[in-house]
């Protein structure tokens, strides 16, 4: 069960051989000043494109269609659908929808598909005060809802809304409003009039992801003896949003999208004989046969990380300098600490480079050298450090070690180092175990009389010398069975090469305690 624990394990690390043991990775001032910039770059630019597309600034993805619409479509329109007024940049005196001296009535219908049931629904009043002081009064449609099917089916459900005007008839006033008399309707008609008509859309604003209202504006004659059939074709949108943030997120919306007009201009008779009465103008509204599906979907975060994320790495591609910079420098500490190894003034020489690496100047000490001579030993150092430095080459050097032990301490001799097995408790051992006696009888003397404590003092300094003693034998000892053979030592965390006296004094310390080793050692053992 382990083994295969072990075997499933996805975050195993590599064993490596850390060199130097104190700083495994070459790094540079250089390198981590690009790294400042180039990793703030690629985090400003991922936050820009964030808050960018938290700000609905990126266009979304918008599919249209034109489909036939669905059997009893409705089309539900809150608010203010319509408004019809006269035309406001007229000037003329007389408003034909003044509620005090009211010319033309407007009547709102529901037609059904049959015709047979047609219903008058009430119309709003509102009168507006223009900047010159004008009042113009308006009439509005508002809260309908239309529906209309397919015209290839059998049974279709189908709801129209009409809206007529015609002259003012008093039976139909309601509270506040007059009839205009025949000398104001005379007068009228001498004017030039138009009637506006406001019918408000709506659109799908991609920035806010709501419906806007739109309005459209239509402008229609008010002449005598005329009769205008003006038919409204209300096209109905259907719109998919996915607005998800990371999975799909689905708003569905139904709304008036668009509309067409259909105009045609008939006279009196024909009025009386279709509806009865005098009209000057009929707004017929009904749905369209064809219907638009849009599909709306914003990018989600996968997008903008994809994005983001292309661009970073062509910004961090710049990081293939830096790092052929830090391996080159990598390469030339190597170099230089491979050469001090066998000549330890080597860190001394002053030795300047241009760009394109050839040598300028090599300086000593303060003595100047010739530059094709210095060069020329220069390359050939760092020739033979790079050679030194092959996997291959060391193997090579280390079997040659090998021989070369062979032949002066011969087989048996090394597989007998190989096979010495030396215990750490015997160092603990020289350290000594504490000797209740003494401890007992320094107890003794204390309780015995407190003028004692020359007595005390001296079994404690006596107790320290064996100890310190002890302890710098077996630091030797420690030194001589792990000490390291490169000649250097650790100082503040740093490897420093030894001096020539350092190194000497590391010999005689281990001849010394070998000597000690053997003087303590009895006569048959040596």
């Amino acid at each position: 069960m382990s083994y295969f624990l072990q075997l499933i394990d996805q975050f195993g690390v590599q064993q490596k051989l850390q060199i130097p043991t104190i700083k495994p990775t070459q790094q540079s001032a250089l390198g981590g000043l690009v790294t400042i910039i180039l990793y703030g770059a690629s985090l400003g630019y991922f936050l820009f494109q964030f808050l960018d597309w938290q700000s609905n600034n990126k266009l979304p993805k918008i599919t249209s269609l034109q489909e036939m619409i669905q059997d009893a479509q409705r089309l539900k329109l809150d608010g203010v659908f319509t408004e019809i007024s006269y035309l406001k940049t007229l000037n003329n005196s007389i408003d034909p929808f003044d509620p005090e001296s009211l010319i033309f009535s407007p009547n709102l219908q529901v037609v059904p598909q049959n015709r047979s049931n047609i219903q008058s629904v009430p119309l709003k009043l509102e009168q507006e005060k223009l900047q010159n002081g004008k009042i113009i009064t308006k009439y509005i449609i508002q809260n309908i809802e239309l529906i209309n099917s397919p015209a290839n089916q059998p049974v279709r459900e189908l709801i129209n809304y009409q809206l007529s005007l015609g002259y003012c008839n008093p039976k139909q006033l309601q509270e506040g409003q007059k009839c205009a008399n025949q000398d104001t309707i005379d007068k009228f008609y001498h004017q030039i009039n138009f009637f506006q008509v406001t019918i408000f859309i709506q659109q799908f604003d991609p920035k806010t992801k709501s419906l806007v209202w739109i309005p459209k504006f239509f402008i229609f004659d008010m002449i005598k003896d005329q009769l205008y059939m003006n038919q409204f074709i209300l096209k109905v949108g259907d719109l998919s949003m996915d607005d998800g943030f990371l999975f799909p997120n689905s708003n569905k919306f139904t709304f008036l999208s668009d509309l067409e007009v259909i105009s045609a201009q008939y006279d009196q008779q024909y009025s009386k004989r279709l509806y009865g009465e005098e009209l000057i103008s009929i707004l017929f509204f009904h749905l369209d046969q064809i219907k638009t599906v849009n599909m709306v979907e914003y990018p989600k975060i996968s997008e903008i990380l994809a994005d983001t994320g292309s661009i970073i790495s062509w910004i961090l591609s710049i990081s293939c300098i830096v790092s052929k910079y830090n391996e080159n420098l990598s390469v030339e500490k190597t170099q230089k600490d491979i050469i001090t190894m066998y000549y330890h003034d080597f860190n001394d020489f002053i030795i300047q480079k241009n760009w394109m690496g050839h040598i300028i100047k090599v300086n000593y000490k303060g003595k100047e050298y010739d530059l094709k001579k210095s060069e020329e030993i220069i390359n050939k150092l760092d020739t033979i450090a790079i050679k030194k430095m092959n996997y291959l080459n060391l193997q090579n050097e280390v079997a040659k070690l090998q021989l070369i032990l062979q032949e002066h301490l011969g087989v048996q001799q090394i597989k007998k180092y190989l096979q010495s097995q030396y215990k750490l408790e015997s160092l603990f051992d020289k350290l000594g175990i504490p000797d209740k006696s003494f401890e007992q009888e320094i107890n003794q003397i204390h309780a015995e009389h407190e003028l004692q404590q020359d007595r005390i003092q001296q079994f404690n300094i006596e107790g320290e010398i064996d100890l310190k003693i002890n302890k710098d034998t077996i630091e030797h000892e420690i030194d001589f069975r792990m000490g390291l053979l490169d000649m250097k030592i650790i100082e503040n965390g740093e490897l420093k090469e030894q001096n020539s006296f350092q190194i000497q004094e590391s010999f005689q310390n281990i001849n010394n305690y070998l000597t000690a080793i053997n003087v303590d050692k009895p006569d048959d053992a040596k």
